[in-house]
């Protein structure tokens, strides 16, 4: 049977869940600074935060192989949502964009598109699952 966790680890999942979206918010509005930054400046920048980028992305993998085969399948599925939620809207925004109905679509836009769309897939999943 399946027994759900304690309210505490509820609590602490959620905030690392909100805390790794707070730091990929930042990381995405310090990108936009960097086009303002003088030369020098502005490379030395754009490698701390590539690096600051690749260790991220290091850590989501350790932290991916330490999960369980359901908590896998339910990423993976939360992923296929997300990403035919985002290529959904986005044909939909490009043919709008096409009617002259639109304005163009900032990168850090889909990027924020692609994660709301995958914790809404992640929650359809859990919900389905339990």
């Amino acid at each position: 049977m399946n027994e759900l966790p304690s309210p505490l680890e509820q609590i602490s999942y959620l905030a690392k869940v909100l805390a790794g979206l707070l730091v990929v918010i930042l990381l995405g509005l310090a990108s936009l600074e960097l086009a303002h930054l003088p030369g020098a400046t502005g490379k030395r920048a754009a490698w701390v935060l590539a690096g600051v980028c690749a260790l991220l992305a290091w850590l989501g993998y350790r932290r991916y192989r330490r999960l369980d085969e359901l908590q896998r399948q339910m990423h993976g599925r939360a992923c296929q949502w997300a990403v035919g939620l985002v290529l959904a809207s986005l044909l939909v925004v490009s043919a709008m964009q096409a009617l002259g109905l639109a304005p163009s679509v900032h990168p850090l836009a889909v990027a924020a598109g692609l994660i709301g769309a995958w914790g809404l897939g992640l929650c359809i999943t859990h919900h389905k699952v339990h």
